[in-house]
């Protein structure tokens, strides 16, 4: 088998990828010369390809070291100028280094676990149904066995029947939370996506099933609860749509549940792999309430039903027969009679008094008028 070839190609990295073919091994397995750099020419002539060297790594402990440890030093040489100068100093702070005392190491004390809390009172109070009794307990068995796979040792194992989100969920405690949890929730979800398959063909119904430690998946609905409440609010004000930020299917299925029945929002989701999100839009209704609650410009806020007071109606009445009579029809204008009625209803104690007001006015006509009639 080749350990080192010589190859060329248009450009630098085509000569190193028929390298790695004639080689059949991967870029980080090999070391790389560049020998010629290519050239261009002009119109076709005088180009020149690149000239590369490709050979085998060759691995000693040194190397694997620096692989799997990355806080391995690398040791940097001193260049041309000023070589010496650098030696020389390298020696001087090796030497005080050796007077001193040993510096001794940090010890890093592990952070706290932290226990696992309660599920809210409507979980704990909920009345399980007898064909999801079996299931739970299987998924229950189920996780335990993968955790003791896994070196992990459980305690404190509840499981619970959340009837909202129709889901089954598992919490307990472990000794390797970091390890269970992993990066992101990653390998938590692993084990709620492989315990949730093994479940639903067992008993052959789709069943979903959460596992939570360290209070990790409580947290994080905890937080999405409060943008659900602000997008739900947004919405009711006349907003178009709220978006929600990219996450995992687990936590869009839960905002799914959470608001499913809701008068004002209806949710889908948009975003292909990792962007995938969901997007609260309203429904006809809230359209509907949001329509009817814009007044018009001349609106003028008051209370609905309200009566005018008495003495108000008579001041309007005056100004506006003052402002459309001429000075003769002012003169002219002789209140007739004028009747108020009152009546009091008694109740069961209230009383309530109901006045009305009755004005006629006839209007006189001019002398002036009366005798050429005549």
């Amino acid at each position: 088998m080749l350990s080192k070839v010589k190859v060329q190609g248009k450009t630098v990295a085509e000569a190193i990828a028929k390298g790695l073919k004639e080689l059949h091994l991967r870029r980080d397995q090999v070391d790389v010369k560049v020998l010629e750099q290519p050239k261009k020419g002009f119109l076709g002539f005088g180009s020149k390809p690149a000239v590369v060297e490709v050979h085998k790594k060759r691995w000693n402990s040194s190397n694997l070291d620096a692989e799997i440890y990355m806080d391995v030093p690398k040791h940097r040489r001193g260049g041309r100028k000023g070589g010496r100068r650098n030696a020389r100093r390298s020696n001087k702070r090796s030497e005080s280094r050796e007077m001193r005392e040993p510096r001794q190491p940090r010890v890093h004390t592990p952070k706290a676990n932290e226990p696992q809390l309660l599920p809210s009172e409507a979980i704990q109070n909920a009345v399980i149904p007898e064909k999801l009794q079996a299931p739970m307990s299987q998924a229950k068995e189920y996780i335990i066995n993968v955790l003791t796979h896994m070196g992990v040792k459980p305690e404190n194992v509840n499981v619970w029947w959340d009837e909202k989100q129709q889901r089954i969920l598992v919490t307990f405690d472990c000794d390797k939370p970091a390890i269970v949890i992993g990066k992101e929730g990653k390998t938590l979800e692993a084990i709620e996506y492989l315990s949730t398959l093994a479940v639903t063909r067992q008993f052959d119904m789709p069943i979903s099933v959460v596992a939570d430690t360290q209070n990790y998946w409580r947290k994080a609905e905890d937080k999405i609860l409060v943008d659900i409440e602000r997008g739900v609010d947004m919405i009711k004000n006349g907003a178009s749509v709220f978006r929600f930020r990219p996450m995992s299917s687990q936590l869009r299925r839960y905002i799914h549940r959470a608001v499913e029945g809701n008068e004002y929002v209806q949710t889908a989701s948009e975003g292909e792999g990792k962007w995938r999100k969901v997007t609260f839009r309203p429904t006809q209704k809230a359209l509907d309430e949001a329509k009817a609650g814009t007044a018009p410009a001349d609106f003028v806020p008051g209370v609905i039903g309200e009566d005018i007071p008495q003495e108000s109606a008579q001041t309007d009445a005056q100004t506006e027969t003052t402002t459309d009579e001429t000075p003769t029809q002012k003169m002219a204008t002789q209140t007739v009679a004028q009747t108020v009625s009152h009546t009091v209803i008694e109740t069961d104690g209230h009383v309530v008094e109901e006045h009305s007001v009755v004005v006629t006015t006839e209007s006189a006509q001019p002398e002036s008028e009366t005798s050429e009639t005549k």
